[in-house]
């Protein structure tokens, strides 16, 4: 659900902000055949640094040997995000991605009281991004790719890496030459009580 609510806000957004540069531009808007030759003349190398806000999620540990099961739930957190990109060209590009976040999570137990600790989550990824341009400042993307992850609750005796397909969609305005700002919403296959990520920060492209 919360996807649905990003989803939703992020189209009409950029919908919305996109139909105004229109109105403003109809004197001077350029052929497709325009916007495809500027996002050719692009830098092929860029970087983004992004805050992020992890949505939290529920997460069911499963008993091993003396400690029973319990349920991990996260809550909202803070971090911070790094991209490294290589545009190949026709909107594609692939990254190096890495994130860091720190939430709280909340142990429940069956006839014990919750607990609640620090928990700490470094992130890396390998991705592939397609970018469609709707105009000359504007770009929608997804992403998909592979993403290993390193949770540590040392309240919990948590400590532990995890893998697997991560995804992601947002979008881009320009607002110069080589400056743009970038929001995006990510999740993944990998289980756990931190949830989806909101991301929002700026690229420079050289």
């Amino acid at each position: 659900m919360k996807f649905l609510y990003f989803l939703a806000f992020s189209s009409l957004f950029v919908l919305s902000s996109a139909a105004y540069a229109e109105e403003e531009k109809s004197l001077e808007k350029g052929s497709r055949t325009h916007i495809e030759a500027k996002h050719h003349k692009e830098g092929n190398l860029y970087i983004v640094g992004k805050g992020l806000l992890t949505l939290g999620d529920n997460f069911t540990e499963e008993a091993k040997g003396t400690e029973p099961e319990a349920k991990l739930s996260g809550n909202t957190g803070g971090g911070i995000g790094i991209d490294v990109g290589y545009r190949m060209g026709y909107g594609f590009a692939a990254e190096l991605d890495f994130s860091y976040a720190q939430t709280r999570v909340k142990k429940s137990v069956v006839g014990e009281e919750d607990i609640t600790a620090d928990a700490d989550y470094y992130s890396y990824g390998l991705d592939l991004l397609y970018g469609y341009h709707i105009n000359e400042e504007y770009v929608i993307f997804g992403k998909i790719g592979w993403e290993i992850e390193q949770e540590e609750i040392s309240d919990y005796d948590i400590s532990g890496t995890n893998n697997g397909f991560a995804y992601a969609v947002g979008f881009e305005y320009a607002f110069t030459e080589h400056w743009a700002f970038v929001g995006e919403y990510e999740g993944s296959l990998i289980e756990g009580p931190h949830g989806p990520s909101i991301f929002a920060g700026a690229s420079y492209t050289f």
